[in-house]
């Protein structure tokens, strides 16, 4: 229930309904349907996709998970981006990333206190909690280090000490599995973009002592 609107050289634009019709053990059958406008561009799939829901059916503020230009947040751009580099098509990304989104958010507007799927911290402080659960790391220098290693070419990053700190080159911890995985789903860009977000967070922080929670050592 899409079709391609009139679109600029920069992206192609899809608007229409998405209907979900899902039965979950949990919760049963959540039946819904979503006016989107998902702008896609040419660039992809290195580039997500930018998703608005068009009927004003939730307040476009942080707490519905939307960002300030009133995009839908699907999720930290680490995990969206491997999840478009597993399926690397548009029927894919709405797959994986949109129709979960909808499925939590349908739940969402009818009562379910929380997003059932999880939710992450808005901004950098989310995308730092991401990579503390997909690498079972626990403070920030282990991520800085990570980060580091993803941002290095292979055979550098495989003489390196697991930022884990198990004392072991990366090759034979059993983090480096996930490692490859992630290295082939975002660009050393992508990854230097969350560094630099990451250190300002924790000049913020040194600053403020704020958020407390945030494991600085």
């Amino acid at each position: 229930m899409m079709s391609l609107l009139p679109s600029n050289k920069d992206a192609w634009i899809i608007q229409g309904s998405v209907t979900i019709d899902i039965n979950d053990s949990t919760h049963g059958t959540v039946e819904d349907e979503f006016l989107l406008k998902i702008i896609v561009s040419k660039t992809f799939p290195n580039e997500i996709p930018k998703v608005f829901e068009l009927e004003d059916r939730f307040p476009k503020t942080a707490d519905y998970h939307t960002y300030i230009d009133g995009s839908l947040c699907l999720g930290s751009p680490l995990s969206i981006q491997k999840r478009i580099h597993e399926n690397p098509t548009i029927e894919g990304f709405v797959e994986t990333c949109i129709v979960p989104y909808l499925f939590s958010m349908s739940l969402y507007l009818k009562g379910n206190k929380t997003f059932v799927l999880g939710e992450l911290s808005h901004g950098t402080i989310g995308i730092l909690e991401d990579y503390f659960e997909i690498f079972h790391l626990k403070t920030v220098p282990q991520v800085i280090k990570l980060i580091d290693i993803l941002c290095m070419k292979k055979k550098a990053a495989n003489k390196q000490v697991c930022p884990c700190e198990c004392n072991q080159v990366i090759t034979k911890c059993k983090m480096q599995k996930i490692v490859i995985e992630y290295r082939n789903a975002m660009s050393r860009k992508d990854f230097e973009r969350d560094k630099a977000d990451i250190l300002e967070l924790m000049e913020l922080v040194t600053q403020y002592q704020e958020p407390k929670r945030i494991p600085l050592a």
